[in-house]
């Protein structure tokens, strides 16, 4: 069923724009969408709930439209903003779409003569101070103060200038109106552009979608791999054991099918979480133990690379370089692989009972499930790391 776009209407409250605020109101539920303007939608409530109340309804918002004239609005001396200029920027950290509207001769004051006043003041502030201001609404004051136009335009209050310079310093366009007509046509014009723009993406959505669910994935995989990699030092593994220990961390457990994604999918079993692992190195006619971490023993020290007893040293003569052991008395997947001079080796514990008859039937399954899981991103580049080292 498709729903109506919420659309916050944010202002001072001033007279003198109750009839535009109102008129709008009425213009998008014509629309079908659903405005969310305070005193109509929600609220009222008591002043200490005032501000914490109205961004909740801006972050639940799809549009916000803001409207500018000559009166900042009610002052809040826990934020050190106005009501307002707070709903604004609750929109801009949450990314709203935003469409700024200001009264035509505020515009103009502003574009024409205020904005370059500030910039020019702002510089002068850098200058002297090395840095910029923590707001703008001081030097905005002193900027109006000494403005010739200020005792023409008592009306306007001087916060509204530091307001519309932090709305343009963060790249919002400022759309000049004039409050007494009606701007039923220019909104329309706004949203049907609105429209036509995310059209273009429509036919893309599933792509973005899947793109926005595996960047954490990838974020994750980064911090990863700048972490990983601080463990090389002038092509050596300077410190093995927390290499493999933080690499173990990564490597999470997961579920086994066969015929995946057919009508005739089965779910085989589970296996747990990597419990150890275990890093040998090629040294002469040995495989030399490296090191080890979580449960896996150090028992075995070296192996003669003739001893086919040993799943390492099988892995290390491997067409493939990669074999998949199992061990029915210990419940445990051994996935071997080597990688240069390596052979590494990760223990995956089964969830319940597998037999040696049931792991060779369905090797093929256990080995693509285990390889192509999530954890597959860590292992590989670790894996891919160990075999570029001495």
């Amino acid at each position: 069923m498709p729903e109506p776009t919420k659309i916050f209407i944010s202002s001072a409250a001033q007279d003198r724009l109750r009839p535009l605020r109102g008129n709008l109101h009425r213009l998008l539920m014509e629309m079908e969408h659903r405005p969310l303007m305070y005193e109509k939608d929600f609220g009222p409530w008591p002043p200490e709930q005032l501000v914490e109340n109205c961004l909740k309804y801006v972050e639940m918002s799809d549009i916000f439209l803001l409207f500018i004239s000559d009166k900042a609005g009610n002052y809040s001396q826990y934020y050190k903003a106005t009501i307002t200029h707070c709903e604004f920027q609750k929109a801009y950290q949450c990314n709203k779409y935003i469409i700024v509207f200001v009264e035509d001769y505020i515009y103009d004051l502003f574009w024409y003569e205020i904005r370059l006043i500030i910039g020019e003041m702002l510089k002068s502030y850098k200058e002297t101070f090395g840095t910029n201001p923590d707001n703008y609404f001081e030097i905005a004051k002193e900027a109006w103060e000494k403005h010739p136009k200020k005792k023409e335009h008592e009306n306007i209050e001087p916060y509204i200038w530091g307001f519309m310079y932090d709305i343009y310093i963060k790249g919002h366009y400022l759309e000049k109106i004039s409050f007494g007509m009606d701007p039923s046509r220019t909104i329309k014009r706004y949203f049907s552009d609105l429209f036509r723009r995310g059209s273009k993406y429509l036919a893309f959505e599933g792509t973005i979608e899947e793109q926005l669910q595996e960047g954490p994935i990838y974020k994750k995989h980064a911090d990863f791999t700048s972490k990983i990699i601080s463990y090389i030092k002038n092509g050596e593994l300077i410190n093995p054991r927390l290499f493999l220990e933080y690499l173990q961390r990564f490597l999470k457990n997961g579920i086994i099918y066969s015929q995946p994604h057919t009508m005739f999918e089965t779910e085989l079993g589970a296996y747990e979480s990597c419990s150890g692992t275990t890093l040998y190195k090629k040294k002469g006619d040995l495989l030399t133990l490296v090191s080890v971490s979580g449960m896996a023993s150090d028992e075995n020290k070296t192996y003669p690379l003739e001893d086919r007893s040993s799943y390492s040293v099988q892995a290390f003569h491997s067409q493939s370089g990669q074999e998949l052991f199992f061990s029915e008395e210990k419940q445990q997947f051994y996935l071997s692989i080597r990688t240069g001079n390596y052979v590494i080796s990760f223990h995956y514990p089964v969830e319940s009972y597998w037999s040696i008859e049931k792991v060779q039937g369905f090797k093929d399954d256990v080995m693509r499930d285990i390889m192509e899981s999530e954890s597959a991103l860590y292992r590989d580049f670790a894996i891919q790391l160990l075999g570029g080292i001495r």
